[in-house]
């Protein structure tokens, strides 16, 4: 299914504007809007995860790719980021190819839902608590024992995390960040 979404700009921006902005054609649906996680949450939801050298880690909707190039660059680990944004996969891969990642880490332009869940140690997840109804079923089914799954800004509908962090941002004006540790 074909389906258009407003990667940029907020609604006041938008109705701010003269003229729309720009579109782009996303396959499949859209289970989060683009909101890049602040490097100091990155190097934390890994460091709970406890990712190891030479795990395999998934990063759905990896945006720029920051968590999937931290876990190589950082933890030496394999990382596969799930991203349907064209563009964004490509901005990606282009910084792991400059960070000469490419062994270790990759980001591929597809929807996240047709992902394999049974082979990562560790999940990575920033996303709206909808897109997390939809996907947690599949990752129930498919998800092996052991697996750690670490998830910002919303819990996992059903699950109880082993583990919660809360950390204050630099700026007073944006709120706590949250990440959420579960084990399957």
């Amino acid at each position: 299914m074909r389906r258009r979404a407003f990667l940029t700009g907020s609604a006041a921006l938008l109705s701010a504007c003269a003229s729309p902005a720009p579109q782009r054609e996303i396959e499949g649906e859209l289970l989060s809007t683009w909101e890049p996680t602040p490097h100091p949450v990155v190097r934390k939801m890994l460091e709970m995860a406890q990712l190891q050298p030479g795990e395999l880690l998934y990063d759905l909707g990896s945006g720029d790719g920051r968590i999937v190039i931290a876990a190589a660059e950082e933890f030496r680990a394999q990382a596969l980021g799930f991203e349907i944004d064209r563009d964004l996969a490509h901005l990606s891969q282009k910084a792991i190819r400059s960070k000469r990642l490419s062994r270790l880490a990759r980001v591929v332009p597809e929807d996240l839902m047709t992902a394999d869940y049974s082979k990562p140690d560790v999940v990575a997840c920033y996303l709206t608590p909808e897109g997390l109804a939809k996907v947690t079923p599949k990752l129930e089914a498919e998800m092996r024992p052991g697996t750690r799954l670490v998830a910002y800004k919303f819990p996992i509908p059903g699950w109880t995390p082993v583990q919660t962090e809360t950390m204050k941002d630099p700026d007073p004006n944006i709120p706590l960040h949250e990440i959420f540790l579960y084990h399957r």
